[in-house]
């Protein structure tokens, strides 16, 4: 039994909140930086674990930069998917599609796909219904370009048709 009162292991209501607990959590993890970056430039901002014998940031000293420990953690049950709450699966050809989970999972079109089997891959993922992470702008579906330039349109044409109203009207007086 769950805390939300339903029978099943892993319920929606409670991964829903694990899903908004770890987006909470990740806006509380500080940025974990690399000892004496700051004196020395060359070292670079990347975390590396302080492994000197008296470094006051591995000894945990105060006004020191915070260390990579596992309270900085999310939940076990979202690590490594997406913001969404998905499995991003890496699709090189439109055949990995048919074994895509559309509840479950979620597509990341590979940067080496060209252009043509890309688009393939784009129309294969509608039919199945598979959400596509890194779509590009130009790559939306037809249906929205064509209902986004309807929705452009339809206030030139009802301007239109009431100027031709008016122009009917003073024809028949």
């Amino acid at each position: 039994m769950t805390g939300c009162g339903c029978s099943q292991e892993n319920c929606a209501h409670e991964f829903d909140s694990l899903l908004k607990k770890r987006q909470k959590i990740a806006s509380r993890r500080p940025k974990f930086r690399r000892s004496e970056s700051n004196r020395f430039p060359r070292l670079g901002d990347k975390w590396r674990s302080s492994k000197g014998i008296r470094s006051k940031m591995r000894l945990k000293k105060k006004s020191r930069w915070p260390i990579v420990e596992t309270g900085y953690r999310g939940p076990r049950l979202t690590r490594g998917l997406n913001p969404k709450g998905r499995i991003e699966v890496l699709v090189h050809t439109p055949e990995d599609v048919e074994f895509v989970d559309p509840y479950v999972m979620a597509i990341r079109i590979a940067a080496s796909v060209g252009k043509r089997k890309r688009a393939e891959i784009i129309k294969k993922a509608e039919e199945f219904g598979v959400e596509i992470v890194n779509l590009r702008p130009d790559e939306k579906p037809k249906e929205t370009k064509a209902e986004e330039a309807i929705g452009e349109e339809q206030p030139e044409a009802t301007v239109a048709s009431e100027a031709s109203d008016k122009d009917q009207e003073g024809s028949k007086e």
